[in-house]
């Protein structure tokens, strides 16, 4: 298994257990993740997300619960993608997720949430 696999599985876990926290953790999921790997590509942590909601999907019966935080998982990686998109129309640096950090200045959305 490669470090890159390793990685990505990593931040799935990672999102998903953020997502089932059931105390609001979703909301500062994507600063933490951004911050836990500032070096990766943003859409990578957009990926890890969409991971999480599906594997929530697939793992919990339509009606339960736990179904909310798939949908808070897609919402982010939603959002998430719409930031690093602006900050390529803005001509800002958006290869890093730890670019994202100075988008939130401009736009701080993720910083409030």
């Amino acid at each position: 298994m490669t470090m890159t696999m390793v990685g990505a599985q990593e931040r799935e876990a990672f999102a998903i257990e953020r997502l089932l926290d059931g105390q609001g953790g979703w909301r500062s999921l994507v600063r933490e993740m951004v911050a836990l790997w500032p070096e990766e590509a943003p859409l990578e942590i957009g990926f890890a997300l969409v991971s999480a909601a599906a594997a929530i999907e697939a793992n919990f019966a339509p009606g339960s619960p736990a179904r909310e935080a798939a949908l808070h998982g897609y919402r982010l990686a939603a959002l998430l993608s719409m930031d690093v998109h602006a900050m390529g129309l803005l001509g800002m640096s958006h290869a890093r997720a730890g670019d994202l950090e100075t988008y939130w200045e401009i736009d701080p959305f993720f910083a409030r949430l």
